[in-house]
């Protein structure tokens, strides 16, 4: 059980950094005025990095320190001989990865979020992908660095409720702001028509959608006779 639970704890934090990964790739496109291409890495690759490289720790862990899992009170790694630094480890890895990513990322969309519509850059539109980019900032678990900072309250009330929300702001970016998603549950729920949906939420691109209107733009003047 031990076990399992290391796997599983590694295994999210990897994909955490293959969302952080992808949101990179499409942005560098962008920046690079080609093609966008919403797949990202292959499903094969992603699986292989999300599961295969947990695995492969958690097997490498077991082998070298077979007594190193389970304990008298708590089913998780012994602290004997550092071993809990077979899961500290790649969380840490992790974090700091997407820390990089995050802050790349962002900076390389400046230049893309200026060249967006100017019915885009309203007020309400604004606030929207500036809430976007906050949860982006929960989703890629950003946020677990506040383990490192447990010694006053606020911070332990920071990192309870900021990474216990973290499956509500993957949802509400990748689900309820998503018109193909929000599409499908109308057709799952037998609802023909789209009159109870809120217009924010009608109007309410996701991330990707923000990217490629944008990254429209940009090709459209790339390609523009001078």
């Amino acid at each position: 059980m031990a076990g399992l639970l290391h796997f599983l704890v590694v295994a999210s934090f990897l994909w955490m950094l293959l969302e952080a990964l992808q949101l990179y790739l499409l942005v560098q496109r962008l920046s690079r005025i080609q093609v966008i291409q919403r797949e990202g890495l292959q499903k094969k690759y992603l699986f292989l990095i999300g599961y295969g490289i947990p695995l492969v720790i958690v097997g490498v862990s077991a082998a070298v320190k077979r007594d190193g899992y389970g304990g008298s009170k708590v089913c998780w790694l012994k602290p004997e001989q550092y071993f809990t630094w077979a899961v500290l480890g790649p969380v840490c890895t992790v974090l700091a990865l997407n820390w990089i990513l995050f802050c790349v990322t962002i900076w390389s969309l400046r230049p893309t979020l200026a060249n967006m519509k100017s019915d885009v850059s309203q007020s309400k539109d604004t606030r929207l992908i500036i809430f976007k980019i906050l949860a982006q900032f929960v989703i890629l678990g950003c946020t677990w660095v506040l383990g490192l900072f447990q010694s006053t309250m606020v911070f332990k009330y920071l990192f309870i409720v900021l990474n216990s929300q973290q499956g509500t702001f993957l949802y509400i970016v990748h689900c309820l702001f998503n018109k193909e998603v929000r599409d499908e549950y109308r057709k799952w729920l037998g609802c023909s028509s789209s009159s109870s949906t809120p217009d924010s939420m009608k109007e309410a691109p996701s991330v990707s959608e923000d990217l490629d209107k944008a990254g429209e733009e940009r090709q459209n003047k790339g390609t523009r006779p001078g």
